[in-house]
C-alpha cells in the first residue's frame, strides 16, 4: 500500500486542479479535465515511474469503488416524480441512443466497442459511464479516451446550442429541463445546460438525467455477463472462467448503496460527501487511464469517430426532443 503512496500523491494533486477549474467554469467537466490532464502530462511530460504503482491502483481500483458510491444518487423519489410514462420515456430515448449510435458505428467503419463506448456514455452519464463499462469491453485505453473527449466535446456544445433552440421553439420551463436532462452527457453539463435557463427547467433536467443514472447497474450486468460468454468463447477454462465475476464488485456497491439510500434518510453532511468522494476517486482514475495515452495511438483512430459522434449527438437532441414533446414531459 505504501508504495501506491507516491503516484496516488501526483494523481490527487491533478485532480484537484481539475476541480478548482470547474469550481470557477462548471461548464468544463472536472472529469474531462482529468482524463486531459493525465494525457498531457504523459505525452508533453513525462509521467514519473515513480507513481507507476499508484497509477495502476487508481485505474483498477479506485475507479471502480467511485462508480460504486453513486448508487447514493439513485433514487426511487425521482422515478416517482416522473411517473411510468417518464420512467418508459428515458428507457425508450437510452435504448435508442445506445443502439442507434452502434448502428451509426457500422455505417462510420468505426470498432464496435468504441461505438458501445460513446452510445452508453451519450444514453446515460458521459465519463462515468464509460469509465463503468470499460472493463466489460474490449475497448482499449486510447479508445476508452477518444470516448470521454468527444462525449465531453457534445455535451459541452450543448449548453450553448440547446437554450438557442429553446427559445426558437418556445419551449416551457419544464419542456426545456426534460429536453436538458434526457439530452445531455455528463452531469455536471445538465445543470449548467438548464441553469442557463430557469430554477424551473433546472429541477425537472436533473430528474430525468438521475432516472438516466439509475439505468447504469443493468447495463453494467448486461455487458458483464456478455464480455464473460466472450472470454469463454475465446478457450477461457471452466476454472479461469470461474474467476471473471458475472457481477462485478463494484455493481454489487452500486445497488446496495441506492438500496440502503432509499430505505435510509442519509444526513445531507453524509450525502454530500459520499457524492463529492465518488467524484474525486472517478477523477483519479481518469487521470490514471489519460496517462496511460499516447497521442500517437489516438491518431490512428482517425477522424470517423468524431464525425459519428457528431452525427448522434444531434440525432440524440432531435430524438430527446419529440420524446419529451410527446409525452409532455
Amino acid at each position: 500500500m505504501i508504495k501506491n503512496l507516491p503516484g496516488v500523491g501526483l494523481i490527487a494533486t491533478v485532480v484537484a486542479l481539475a476541480f478548482a477549474i470547474n469550481s470557477l467554469q462548471p461548464a468544463i467537466s472536472a472529469l474531462a479535465l482529468c482524463v486531459a490532464f493525465g494525457f498531457l502530462i504523459a505525452n508533453f511530460l513525462t509521467w514519473p515511474t515513480f507513481a507507476s504503482s499508484g497509477t495502476t491502483f487508481a485505474s483498477k481500483k479506485l475507479l471502480r469503488i467511485g462508480v460504486a458510491l453513486l448508487g447514493v444518487q439513485v433514487s426511487v423519489l425521482s422515478l416517482q416524480a416522473i411517473g411510468f410514462k417518464g420512467v418508459l420515456t428515458v428507457l425508450v430515448i437510452v435504448t435508442l441512443t445506445i443502439f442507434g449510435i452502434l448502428g451509426l458505428a457500422k455505417i462510420f467503419k468505426v470498432s464496435g466497442d468504441l461505438g458501445l463506448l460513446i452510445g452508453v456514455g451519450f444514453g446515460v452519464c458521459g465519463a462515468t459511464a464509460v469509465a463503468a463499462i470499460r472493463p466489460q469491453t474490449r475497448a482499449t485505453q486510447e479508445e476508452t479516451t477518444y470516448a470521454i473527449g468527444l462525449i465531453s466535446l457534445c455535451g459541452t456544445l450543448s449548453i450553448f446550442v440547446l437554450p438557442f433552440l429553446g427559445h426558437l421553439l418556445g419551449l416551457s420551463d419544464q419542456s426545456f429541463g426534460a429536453w436538458a436532462g434526457a439530452a445531455v452527457h455528463d452531469v455536471g453539463q445538465v445543470i449548467a445546460t438548464a441553469s442557463v435557463w430557469s430554477d424551473e427547467a433546472l429541477k425537472s433536467a436533473i430528474v430525468i438525467k438521475l432516472a438516466r443514472v439509475c439505468l447504469l447497474a443493468p447495463i453494467v450486468l448486461i455487458l458483464s455477463i456478455r464480455h464473460r460468454r466472450y472470454l469463454l468463447a475465446q478457450g477461457e477454462s471452466t476454472q479461469s472462467s470461474e474467476k471473471i465475476p458475472l457481477i462485478p464488485f463494484f455493481v454489487v456497491g452500486f445497488v446496495a448503496l441506492a438500496v440502503v439510500s432509499n430505505i435510509f434518510q442519509i444526513p445531507t453532511n453524509v450525502y454530500d460527501a459520499i457524492v463529492l468522494t465518488s467524484k474525486l476517486l472517478l477523477g483519479a482514475g481518469l487521470v490514471a487511464l489519460g496517462s496511460t495515452v499516447r497521442w500517437s495511438s489516438i491518431r490512428v483512430i482517425g477522424a470517423r469517430p468524431m464525425a459519428m459522434g457528431l452525427c448522434a449527438w444531434v440525432i440524440l437532441g432531435g430524438v430527446s426532443l419529440a420524446a419529451v414533446r410527446i409525452t409532455g414531459l
